[in-house]
This record gives C-alpha cells, structure tokens and sequence, in this order.
C-alpha cells in the first residue's frame, strides 16, 4: 500500500477537523493506531453482543462506526503469550520463552508491530498493562514490546480493586509529547477486569446479581452471580475510560483518521474460563473502526485470530508484513461493504496452551492442548491427559489467600470457592471444571454452547473427530508448531527453567530448538 492511497484515504480526517473547528494534530496521511485491550474478559460481556447486564458504550461505538467480529479467537487463553501474539503476528507457540506467563521476553529478534512502527517514524507508547506478566528487561530491550510506558497519571480508585492508572490521562500524555504532525501508535491495556475484586462493588453500585447470565458451566449461586456483577462493574469501569479516549480523539479533529482495534486478552477469570480452551476461555470481543477508509454497521462472521492483529496494523500505516508473522491481514474484510461471512477461506481458529500459571504442577510442568475451532465443532487435544488440566491441589495459588488451595490455573475468587466447597451438590459442573480430561474432546457447538458434552468417543461424530484432527495437524505441520514436530522438548526446557513465579528474575541463555523430526506424530485416537 503506498502513500497516494493513504492520502486518499485520510482525506475525510482533515475534513472533519475543520468542520469542528479544531485543527489536527497528525497532518501525515498515515493512520494513527489505537489498540485497546481489557484484561480477563469473554466475548459475551459487552452491550454490542447483546449482553444484559454489561452495558459498554464505549466498545458498542467502535462496533455499530466500524465492524464487529463474531468469531475473533486468541491463539492461547492467557495473559502473556496472548499478547505476545498481537504484538508478533505469531501463533502463540512460536514465541520461543514468552509462550507461556510469568516467563521472558526471549533473545534474539522477533519482529514487532510496534518497534516496525517507531522504525517508521511513528510516536509509540503504551498505558496500563503492557506485554505481561514477564521480564522483558533481561532481553536487553530498551522500552516494553508494547512501547514506552506513560502511567504517571493516577485517579481515585472508585473501589479498592480497580487500578488507579488514569488510562484516558495518560492517552492525553501521550498526545501532549507527540512531534507535530507525526502519526501515533498507542496501546491502552486496561488492567480490568483481573482479579481480585472488591466483593461486592457491584452490586454496591447498581449491579443487579439477579440480573447477570450465568454461564451453563457455572453453579447458579447467589454468591457467583455476585462475582459476575462485580466482574460486570469493572468492565463498566474499563469502558468509561475508553469513551474519554475516544471523546479526545474527536476533539483533536482525529477520530476518523484513526483505526482503533478494542478486545481482550483472554477469558473471564472464571472455572472452566481463562485458561481454558473452551469457547469462554478464547473467544474474543473484537471491533475495529477505521471511519476514513473501513466501511461501519457491519457484522461479520469470519473466524480471525489475534495473531492477525499485527499483519492488519502494518499492512494499513504502509508497511511490508514480515514473512515471518503467521497471521494475515483483516484488510480484505475490512475494505469490502459486506456483513455475514466475507471470506470464505476464514472458516476456523486454531488456539492451544503451554503452561498458564507457573507452579500448578510439580517441576514447572504445563498442561499442553491444541484446538481447532469452526462454526459447528470445537476439537481439542490434550497432550498429557494423565495431568491435572488446572493445576494440582494443594498447590500454589493466585491471590495467595484463595481459600481452595490448589488448581492453580484457575484464579481464586467467590465462584471458584463456591463450587470447591459445594463440589457434592455439583458434581458434573465440578468435574469439568478441576477434573481430568481425556486425550481429545469434541463439541457441537450449537447444541452444546458451554461445551460441556464430550463427543469424542461417540461413533456418529468419528467422521467429523477424523477430518478436524486431520485439519489441526496440517496446520501445525505448516505453522512449526515445536509441540507437534519436536515432541515439546524446547517448551519443557522453559517450564523446567522457570517452573514457578518469579523465576524469571535473570537473564536466559539461549534455548536451542531441536530440529523438526522427519515424520508427522500421529494424533492419539
């Protein structure tokens, strides 16, 4: 894409600074970018998708002026290695050290969306939650992945759980110590909805527990449906500060110039949720609005992944996508005026995990699955079945005081205390949630949404078990995934090096990565 098409293109920006009477900052024809991400949120709670009891006016905006993505997928359901993806363009497993949390920030160079910005004269920063939770100081890099930090500007916490980073402050920082006429590449990383909460905010603040959803994998309890209200009210938090975000764009005569991507990093932080590779644990909001060029009202149902996050970024401010990144560019999508399905190649997401959190089992050891989803099925297989797939009990835990303690890969909180200690009460729930899982599990997704009936070993799905395992180790055969052709030996180096929290404290060597094997595993059957 060359300049005279991003002039063209930004042709209504200016246009509209000056019906407002405010002048532009950017007058350079390319794009400001603006990626928002909240932390620990599925794709269910926000207004735009239809959600009750979440109202989110913020997101709904970008959604109803730009395209909302009903089938926006992370490659892994956890905090780090997800946004390592957004920023590299990469399926999550080959990020080297920093596919798993709590790890590093890997030697060596993995092309970045952002630093490729900055190289191209773009202002770069970031606010709240960057690339994390890890150590990217050890890799010798000067500023985050996400960018120079800008969270000096605090606000009063409404309650004692929320973060006081002003993030619309910061954006406002930002701005302020841009170069004239310079496009900008901001990254707001919410740090709600995380745990823990302030039990109870919710419904304190207008948040009926009556009211909430409660999703078919979770006990309906008064004390889950307070947890969903208190989880509602910090999303609710998060989105106000996107509407001032969005309030000094328009001000600054940049609004339309701008694309602006707003999603999550993972799932709610829930049992059977974040971490998980069930459909609450990796399916994504996602809306991207780019009023200069991307036509709005549109809702699309083509399945994406985070890793085409930063293909899509390059390839709109002008930038060659490095053949390196395995995600593709959304532009096809984006430019065209149709909802539905646009491209018909777009009909599945594949997603996995490595290890979430370090220390739920002996050794540093993960749970390693991989997944692919399409509109009728969920296929998952899990690589070592004989583990516990959250975690082992008693073991480590986050926050330190969850009074189950063990199963680890699930944060503490009221729901995951209610159904420990209400297990005899709801033993299938349970049992999803915490107990062991076969080597494969399928799903029909229309009639089973929470994913909770295993048709893996049921005859009249063999056909369609067959054809989606075969689908899932030609991608993974394609995309190098060291899982599947290296037997995992360079991912269990990692865990081994860093088996719990706070490991990451030193510098890595270098990992070497055995060479792929000649022949394809076969997928258990």
């Amino acid at each position: 894409m060359n300049r005279r098409r991003f002039l063209q293109a930004a042709v209504a920006a200016p246009a509209v600074a000056a019906s407002m009477g405010s002048c532009a900052l950017n007058r350079d024809p390319r794009p400001n970018v603006l990626f928002v991400i909240s932390d620990d949120q599925s794709q269910p709670h926000t207004s735009a998708y239809g959600s009750k009891f979440v109202s989110t006016p913020g997101f709904d905006r970008i959604a109803s002026e730009g395209v909302l993505f009903k089938n926006a997928f992370v490659s892994t359901p956890s905090c780090c290695p997800s946004r390592g993806s957004v920023l590299a363009g990469l399926d999550f497993f080959l990020l080297k050290e920093a596919s798993m949390n709590h790890t590093v920030w890997p030697l060596g160079k993995i092309p970045l969306y952002t630093d490729m910005l900055s190289d191209y004269g773009y202002h770069v920063g970031f606010t709240g939650k960057g690339w994390g939770p890890g150590n990217w100081q050890v890799s010798g890099r000067a500023v985050s992945p996400a960018g120079r930090e800008y969270n000096t500007a605090k606000a009063a916490a409404p309650d004692r759980e929320l973060s006081t980073v002003d993030y619309a402050g910061n954006f406002e920082l930002f701005l302020e110590s841009r170069p004239p006429d310079t496009p900008f590449c901001f990254w707001v990383g919410f740090q709600e909805p995380h745990r823990p909460f302030d039990k109870g905010v919710g419904a304190r603040n207008g948040k009926n527990p009556a009211a909430v959803e409660v999703p078919g994998f979770l006990p309906d309890l008064p004390e889950v449906r307070g947890d969903i209200a208190d989880y509602a009210y910090e999303i609710e938090h998060a989105d106000k500060h996107l509407q001032r975000i969005l309030g000094l764009l328009e001000q600054r005569g940049e609004l339309n110039n701008t694309l602006i991507i707003a999603t999550s990093d993972n799932g709610m932080a829930f049992p059977r949720a974040k971490g998980n590779l069930y459909d609450y644990g990796t399916r994504m909001p996602l809306a991207i609005r780019w009023s200069a060029r991307i036509p709005g009202g549109r809702v699309v149902d083509d399945f994406v992944s985070h890793r085409d996050i930063a293909p899509t970024i390059l390839e709109v401010t002008g930038l060659r996508v490095p053949g390196s990144m395995s995600g593709e560019s959304l532009m096809y999508v984006l430019d065209t005026r149709q909802s539905g399905q646009v491209d018909p190649k777009r009909h599945y997401a594949v997603f996995g995990i490595e290890r979430h959190f370090p220390g739920s089992r002996p050794n540093g050891a993960g749970y390693p699955s991989r997944a692919i989803r399409t509109s009728e099925y969920l296929y998952i297989r899990n690589f070592t079945p004989d583990r516990n797939p959250v975690g082992d009990i008693p073991g480590p835990v986050w926050p330190a005081d969850d009074p189950v303690g063990g199963y680890g890969d699930t944060d503490g909180g009221p729901s995951k205390t209610a159904l420990y200690e209400k297990r005899d009460s709801f033993p299938m729930l349970f049992d999803a949630a915490f107990g062991k899982r076969p080597a494969e599990e399928l799903y029909l997704i229309a009639e089973d949404p929470f994913q909770l009936k295993n048709l893996a070993m049921d005859p009249q799905f063999s056909d369609a078990k067959r054809s989606l395992s075969a689908q899932l180790d030609d991608y993974l055969t394609r995309h190098r995934d060291p899982r599947f052709l290296q037997d995992g030996a360079f991912f269990d180096e990692v865990m081994r090096r860093y088996p719990v929290e706070g490991a990451n404290a030193s510098a890595p060597a270098a990992i070497s990565v055995p060479p792929p094997v000649s022949t394809v595993p076969s997928a258990p059957r």
